[in-house]
Parts: structure tokens; C-alpha cells; sequence
């Protein structure tokens, strides 16, 4: 499953920032324990995403997963510039950018397990097909999220009194 400490890298830092994220979610807004477990988070997202940068066992060049994980790393800077700056409307574009963060590393983990296990049973057997299916469940991922992440916001503002 991990061929190299690179793997063992991206693949811890993948569960760190599934678990931070979940707490940082999960948490009271704008408290110390949410600051502190969101450093991690993004420190986690870093991590996972120059290391998948690196990573190139399935078709030995440059792949749409690599354009992911470049989108992933625009999507937490994008999460943390507005909360360093405390600019107007600040609050709503960090909140965006970090839940759609999160929704697409749980979109990466879904498409990894589900294409780990369709690789073992046989059911996907060509690189295409591996590719296609981890597409297939970002897309599908991006349509769940435009229905739950607007009512997680409401949730989330209610901790803050936004």
C-alpha cells in the first residue's frame, strides 16, 4: 500500500488533516482550540499536497490528480490569507475556501479507497479507468457539497453571531 517514505509521508499527513479538519468542523468558532488544530490543518494540507506533487507510480508523468492537489493548495491559501488579513467579508470567504478544503480532501480519500478497492476486485483494471473513477467521485463530491456546505454555514455563523 505506501511504497516509499514519500507515501508514508503523504498518507499520514492525509489522515492528520482528515482528523484536524473534522475537529477544526466540529469546534466553536474563533476559539484557541480552533485556531491551533486550523494551523495543523493547513500545515497537514501542505504537506499532502507537495508530497502528492512528487508521487507519479501510476502513469509515470503529470496527471488530473496533480492539477487537483495544486486546486486543494489554492483553496487553503485561499482559506488562510482572508483570516490573516481580517478584511471586510473576511469571515465568509475563509469559511468557503476551508470547508471546500476539507470537502475536497474527503473527496481524494473516498476516490483513493474506493479505487483501491476497485483495482483489487478486478472491477477497474486500466490507468484510465483508475483516473475516471477518481474524477467521477470529485464531481460527485463537488454536487454533495453545494447542498451541505451552505447548510454547515449556517451552523457555522451561529457560533459567531454572524
Amino acid at each position: 500500500m505506501i511504497g516509499s517514505s514519500l507515501g508514508a509521508i503523504h498518507f499520514t499527513t492525509a489522515i492528520v488533516a482528515l482528523a484536524f479538519g473534522a475537529i477544526v468542523l466540529g469546534a466553536p468558532k474563533g476559539t484557541l482550540l480552533h485556531r491551533t488544530i486550523g494551523a495543523g490543518y493547513v500545515a497537514a494540507m501542505v504537506i499532502l499536497n507537495v508530497s502528492s506533487l512528487a508521487i507519479y507510480r501510476l502513469t509515470g508523468r503529470f496527471q488530473p490528480f496533480h492539477a487537483l492537489a495544486l486546486f486543494s493548495l489554492a483553496t487553503v491559501m485561499c482559506g488562510v490569507v482572508p483570516a490573516l488579513r481580517r478584511r471586510p467579508g473576511w469571515l465568509m470567504a475563509h469559511y468557503s475556501c476551508m470547508a471546500w478544503s476539507y470537502l475536497g480532501l474527503l473527496a481524494a480519500a473516498c476516490s483513493e479507497i474506493v479505487v483501491r478497492l476497485f483495482l483489487r476486485a478486478g472491477i477497474l483494471t486500466g490507468t484510465w479507468q483508475l483516473i475516471g473513477g477518481g474524477i467521477a467521485i470529485a464531481i460527485l463530491s463537488v454536487v454533495v457539497g453545494m447542498v451541505v456546505l451552505p447548510r454547515l454555514q449556517r451552523t457555522a455563523f451561529a457560533y459567531t453571531g454572524q
